[in-house]
């Protein structure tokens, strides 16, 4: 879960950098003498305010349903600690299975000249 969050954090940072430069972009081009702009700099304005709305909720969301499923997962361990005990030792005993079997195996002949 943590990599989806980090993800999530990572996602969440980048489209606040594009924004924050539409931003930067829109105040450069406000100098046009003439204001034949200014009907585009209002939309895009308006696009960016409307993408800094989208974000925040789309960020108020993540934090809400991260936070409901942390307190799920939580909450079924507490309920079911034998469980979690019978999923730990499994994974274990599969970890050293594995890593057993890596150090049995023998080494490779070295291969002979012709």
């Amino acid at each position: 879960m943590s990599q989806t969050t980090e993800n999530s954090a990572a996602l969440d940072e980048e489209l606040r950098n594009i924004v924050d430069h539409a931003e930067a972009l829109l105040e450069a081009l406000a100098d046009d003498g003439d204001g034949r702009l200014d009907p585009l700099r209002r939309r895009v304005s308006e696009s960016i305010q409307s993408a800094r709305a989208r974000l925040d909720a789309m960020t108020s969301d993540a934090n809400r349903m991260s936070e409901r499923a942390a307190a799920a997962v939580e909450r079924w361990m507490r309920d079911n600690p034998w469980t979690v005990v019978a999923i730990g030792a499994g994974i274990g005993l599969v970890a050293g299975v594995l890593l057993a079997g890596r150090r049995r195996r023998p080494a490779p002949a070295p291969a002979q000249p012709p």
